[in-house]
């Protein structure tokens, strides 16, 4: 990172808490490459919220990236967060498990990634179709390539296990 870089923030959005370890270790493979990245409390997952937590909201609203990674269901907690940073006008990206693609297309549209450990090709191709169509800065764009990779990376490993 150059000098006067400033770390790229991202917000970490799970579906709920079988799917926090995964966004947990990314959060690890991005900090370790540079970026600065916020994953919300578990508790924050296991109730209906009916508001984002004042420290989720602030994260929220400062970070330059969203990364959703739902592969076990859509909590409150975590429609609220990526709603939030949809209405922002955020860089989104939300990785679903090809099961729960159906009931969430509707929400999220084009920002909706299905991972398909299967397919890991196509998932792939698909993140960098994705990536272009988000009319980001380059650097969102190489930041989220990066991010979207490791995750691809984690499900197809994680579903073997």
């Amino acid at each position: 990172m150059k000098g006067s870089e400033k770390p790229m923030k991202v917000y970490i959005s799970y579906g709920n808490t079988a799917d926090q370890v995964t966004a947990l270790r990314l959060q690890a493979l991005a900090a370790v490459n540079g970026l600065t990245v916020y994953v919300p409390p578990a508790y924050t997952r296991r109730d209906k919220r009916q508001f984002l937590e004042a420290e989720s909201a602030q994260k929220l609203k400062d970070a330059d990236v969203v990364l959703g990674v739902i592969r076990s269901g859509l909590s409150e907690s975590c429609r609220q967060e990526l709603d939030t940073s949809l209405t922002l006008g955020k860089a989104t990206i939300v990785m679903v498990d090809p099961v729960l693609a159906p009931a969430l297309t509707q929400r999220f549209g084009p920002n909706l990634l299905v991972i398909d450990p299967v397919h890991p090709h196509q998932t792939e191709l698909g993140l960098v179709e994705h990536l272009k169509s988000l009319n980001a800065a380059r650097s969102v764009n190489t930041s989220l390539l990066a991010l979207g990779t490791l995750a691809l990376g984690l499900l197809i490993f994680s579903s073997a296990e």
